[in-house]
């Protein structure tokens, strides 16, 4: 059975709106189609959760099968950027019933291929999803000489090109009025596109990590999460205030995941969890970080009511959906008979979302080095690419052959929220990306959105730095858009640079090992 978590992230599920994460891979080279996809299937195999299917006249349960039940891996080689693919992927409804919640796709690009993976957010979350990437990468660098009979035979010439199974066509959103509604409410980002678009886009970033210590003047201490979260709260109120639309009271998303939260260990004992090794399951709570428009006129309040409320978070297990939404939600799931179940969360979820969604979600996956790592055997013609062999404080170790140069964190969320803003370290960076749904933001308008939020998470760095007892380093110059920016519409804004990662999604115990997070 579903818990009743699990039973109302399934009925916030829109067809034009999939729940989704994902991860991006940029590599310098190329990789073997053939030996990736039998990485996938090897690792798939694995863990349950990566082939598994709702089964059930209303979805209430996973089916685990002992095989996929289709081909989760695709290969691209006909010129479409790894971006395009990523936001196709992430935007095609997932059939759960008939297809693994799993999507991988090798994109072949002239300056090396792109590995994009969409997992179904009912399935996997950004920590356990980026842990399977992690085990896949692994696999293909020291491959098995055993060839699984599912896995199809190798072809001599060639391998299967093509989408992953079970893609669908986007579905085209209906026209439930958002802009008029987010204009007046405060409570939303105004939207700004040349029109009504359909699925999602993304738009990657590159900052540079803060270096030195973050103290606010009362001498509480600032995590990357905290400035994140921060930015992100800044960069909505004067967007909207350059849009001329109204702000008030703004809420921001922010995961937690509930493997290290306390007294993690005595809920999961009585719940549906997999043991903490099982890269399966979506095992993040939910909380709300607020913000009044008065906190965010001075940023050194917004600061510091921000670190309140982490504060505050890491303290309790969090639900997995905050607030009256979410208890009312879990009620219904608890107790309403299975045969109307269903029916009533998702109507019940659709009356609630214009006045109980959040702001936008800002996710931070924490440092992921270990994604990096000598790549293995490169595939005909490859060669001229860079085999990084450690990432860390005293940089890249070169060689030869294809190399992770970034990874990038995706998510989803539809509108009125239609902002997801994702955050994964590598190295001395962050790479974020902003997920938007076209109905909020178009091709040109997204890039000067990241600008403010760039310009704002530089505002709070400072802030953090200038309260702290050593002047922090000078920080490297920004880092533009690592993806093509294409021309801006005339009526849109144009858009600008970027720049400055930290450890897992809002984890205590690890940010109090690394002493980024005080006792308290």
């Amino acid at each position: 059975m579903l818990t009743p978590g699990e039973q109302i992230l399934a009925a916030s599920d829109r067809a034009s709106a999939p729940l989704t994460c994902g991860l991006l891979v940029q590599i310098d080279g190329r990789l073997d189609p053939d030996q990736l996809r039998s990485a996938v299937w090897a690792v798939i195999r694995r863990h349950p959760m990566a082939r598994a299917v709702l089964y059930g006249s209303r979805q209430h349960a996973w089916r685990f099968a002992a095989e996929p039940t289709a081909d989760p891996f695709g290969f691209v080689d006909d010129g479409t950027d790894g971006w395009r693919v990523q936001e196709l992927l992430s935007s095609a409804p997932f059939d759960l019933r008939r297809y693994p919640p799993l999507r991988v796709a090798l994109v072949r690009r002239p300056e090396g291929d792109q590995l994009c993976v969409v997992a179904h957010h009912l399935a996997f979350d950004g920590l356990r999803l980026a842990a399977l990437v992690t085990e896949i990468l692994d696999h293909y660098r020291h491959p098995s000489d055993e060839h699984h009979p599912s896995d199809g035979p190798r072809p001599a010439g060639g391998t299967v090109r093509g989408m992953p199974a079970g893609m669908s066509a986007v579905v085209r959103s209906g026209a439930p009025g958002w802009s008029a509604l987010v204009r007046r409410s405060g409570r939303y980002i105004t939207p700004l596109t040349l029109g009504r678009g359909d699925g999602y886009g993304f738009h990657p970033m590159v900052l540079p990590a803060p270096s030195g210590g973050r103290t606010l003047p009362d001498g509480r201490h600032m995590t990357v999460n905290d400035l994140l979260l921060g930015a992100a709260h800044l960069a909505v109120d004067r967007w909207n205030a350059r849009r001329g639309g109204e702000t008030g009271r703004l809420r921001i998303r922010m995961p937690v995941d509930l493997v290290t939260a306390p007294s993690f260990a005595a809920s999961a004992s009585s719940s549906s969890f997999p043991g903490p090794a099982e890269i399966s399951g979506n095992r993040t709570g939910q909380t709300i970080i607020m913000s009044e428009a008065a906190e965010r006129a001075d940023p050194v309040r917004l600061a510091g009511r921000v670190v309140e409320q982490t504060c505050q978070a890491k303290q309790v297990v969090p639900p997995p959906v905050p607030g009256v939404s979410g208890a009312l939600g879990i009620a219904a799931a608890r107790f309403v008979p299975g045969p109307w179940r269903s029916t009533l969360l998702r109507l019940g979820v659709a009356a609630g979302r214009p006045l109980l969604a959040p702001t936008a979600a800002v996710s931070n996956l924490g440092r992921h080095d270990a994604v990096a790592g000598p790549i293995g055997t490169a595939a005909p013609r490859a060669g001229s690419g860079r085999l990084l062999v450690a990432v860390g404080s005293g940089g890249l170790v070169a060689g030869t052959g294809p190399a992770v140069t970034a990874v990038y964190f995706t998510g989803t969320a539809g509108m009125p929220q239609g902002l997801f803003i994702g955050v994964l370290g590598m190295g001395d960076r962050l790479n974020v990306t902003f997920g938007h749904h076209r109905q909020l933001f178009g091709p040109g308008s997204v890039p000067a959105f990241a600008d403010l939020f760039r310009a704002s998470f530089a505002e709070l760095v400072e802030i953090g730095s200038a309260g702290s007892a050593t002047p922090p380093a000078s920080a490297p110059p920004s880092v533009a858009s690592p993806r093509s920016a294409s021309p801006a519409p005339a009526s849109e804004p144009a858009a600008a640079p970027a720049r400055r990662p930290e450890r897992s999604r809002f984890s205590p115990a690890a940010d109090q090992r690394r002493g980024t997070v005080p006792t308290r």
